[in-house]
């Protein structure tokens, strides 16, 4: 009314005519400051002890058949940190995937766009060269089959994938550097796979204190840290039964005796896909690597600390009629022996935490490579 007012006591106002709304527009970000030449991600490659390790070798070079490139990574790297693969433009991968905490989440489960908590713990993201297959209960076989189903989840960023190519050629910094990374302006979902796995593949870890003490005898370490070596590797706790070689991992999934029935408990893991009571609850296991930066911890985020991981596989283990035998009372056999009691002291506890520690990367966590470019 107040326009209308003004409008009448002006000599020759006429009638003003209402404007179409503008259509709702994503904001677009400033453009992304990249180095010019881009960073030689090309270049990087894993020790030679990695790359000529036979257990590595016998269960890695899973993500070795794609190849990156300086371009392909950098478009990978933007399109990692930009909110605008969401919906609303709110939700990057790096939302739930922080650099600082070796790409995983501070939270038990992540908030993406719908607002819902996510139903499992992000996971942290590394050494894909070494990793096959994705996901908690390993239902995605291949880096390139996992990078867009975040993208389209209606709880993460709830992207439309068969309006993702369209919406991104109309971003204008995004032409250029798909024409840099594979010849062609043209956005495809292929490309978009290629770029932000090629840009994974760059997320090596292999430079803790841990690699450090392979290399000079450990010196340096506390006396907690070296007990906590001790006890680490001297078979009785069989930690690196299950965590093992340089990568600290296994490619198997285990059930490692937190619930007495998952399914019951609300999340059965590989069980909930194959249905066979042998998998309830079986889960990947993760690699020990950046595990001081990765709280909270298992596929629920349920141990807010690892001091609480340490505990509970000392004597918090639950029975489970198909318990990993490593963490049954024999240490081998047959799956479901009562659960093994460590029964660790006080300081052995600590000393424990101290030592998975040092397995923290003291690179990847802040190499300008990996970080956000925006």
């Amino acid at each position: 009314m107040f326009i209308l007012a003004v409008c009448l006591a002006i000599a020759g106002c006429e009638r003003a005519v209402p404007e179409p709304d503008a259509p709702d527009e994503t904001p677009v970000l400033s453009p992304p400051v990249l180095p010019d030449p881009p960073f030689a991600y090309s270049a990087l490659e894993f020790p030679d002890a990695w790359l000529e390790d036979p257990a590595l070798q016998l269960f890695g070079g899973f993500g070795a058949d794609l190849e990156v490139t300086d371009a392909g990574a950098t478009l990978g790297r933007v399109l990692f940190y930009d909110p605008q693969l969401s919906i609303d433009g709110t939700v990057s991968c790096a939302t739930c995937h922080q650099q600082a905490r070796a790409f995983s989440d501070p939270v038990a489960q992540s908030t993406g766009v719908s607002g819902n908590p996510t139903h499992r713990n992000a996971m942290a993201l590394f050494n894909f060269r070494y990793q096959r297959r994705m996901f908690w209960d390993l239902n995605t076989v291949g880096l390139e089959n996992q990078v867009l189903q975040p993208i389209e989840h209606p709880d993460e960023m709830a992207m439309d994938l068969a309006a993702l190519p369209a919406h991104l050629a109309d971003i204008p910094y995004y032409p250029a550097l798909f024409e840099a990374a594979f010849g062609d302006e043209e956005v495809t979902l292929e490309s978009v796979q290629s770029a932000l796995a090629q840009f994974l593949l760059t997320f090596q870890s292999y430079s803790a204190r841990f690699d450090a003490g392979l290399e000079n005898d450990f010196a340096g370490f506390t006396a907690s840290e070296l007990l906590g070596k001790d006890l680490f590797f001297n078979g009785q706790t069989r930690c690196n039964q299950c965590h093992s070689g340089k990568n600290l991992f296994s490619t198997q999934p285990f059930i490692n005796g937190l619930e007495v029935d998952y399914a019951a408990a609300g999340d059965a893991g590989v069980g909930a896909l194959s249905g066979d009571p042998f998998d309830d609850g079986r889960f990947k296991t993760v690699s020990l690597r950046n595990i001081g930066l990765t709280a909270p911890y298992m596929h629920d985020g349920r141990f807010a600390t690892l001091r609480e991981v340490v505990d509970f596989y000392s004597d918090g283990i639950q029975p489970h009629p198909f318990l990993d035998e490593r963490l049954g009372e024999n240490g081998f056999g047959s799956p479901g022996q009562a659960p093994y009691q460590l029964n660790l002291t006080e300081v052995e506890r600590e000393a424990l935490v101290d030592f998975l520690r040092t397995f923290d990367d003291t690179v990847m966590v802040s190499a300008e490579w990996l970080s956000n470019p925006f």
